[in-house]
């Protein structure tokens, strides 16, 4: 009885000790991920400021103007004009012809109308 017992408990021990090593290992596994995560995390914040920066650079006011100069021609561009500056709210609202429904095409409605809204 006494031998079943130990047997048992060594048994009992060895089964704790891979399920301990086995966590462990588990462990080690997620913090490799985290700890990789974490890094391109890291690459992609570098990344982005470094596009903010280059988009900063080619919006300079100075570098845009000589690339009007330059391409005038090609491109035609004009002065723009206070009149055209306006509001979302000062624009009329674009009317949407809708078929009725059971009309004549099969789709009916907004999808089955043309494709051109006026």
């Amino acid at each position: 009885m006494v031998r079943a017992l130990n047997i048992l408990f060594i048994l009992a021990v060895v089964i704790g000790a891979a399920t301990v090593y086995d966590m462990k290992l588990a462990a080690t596994k997620s913090a490799e991920r985290v700890a990789d995560l974490q890094r391109q995390i890291d690459e992609e914040r570098d990344a982005i400021r470094h596009l903010k920066a280059e988009w900063s650079l080619l919006n300079k006011p100075e570098r845009l103007q000589t690339l009007v100069e330059r391409y005038n021609d090609f491109l035609q561009l004009e002065a723009l004009d206070v009149k055209q500056i306006v509001t979302p709210e000062d624009l009329p609202a674009r009317p949407v012809m809708l078929e009725p429904i059971g009309g004549s095409n099969k789709m009916g409605g907004y999808a089955g109308s043309s494709s051109v809204i006026r």
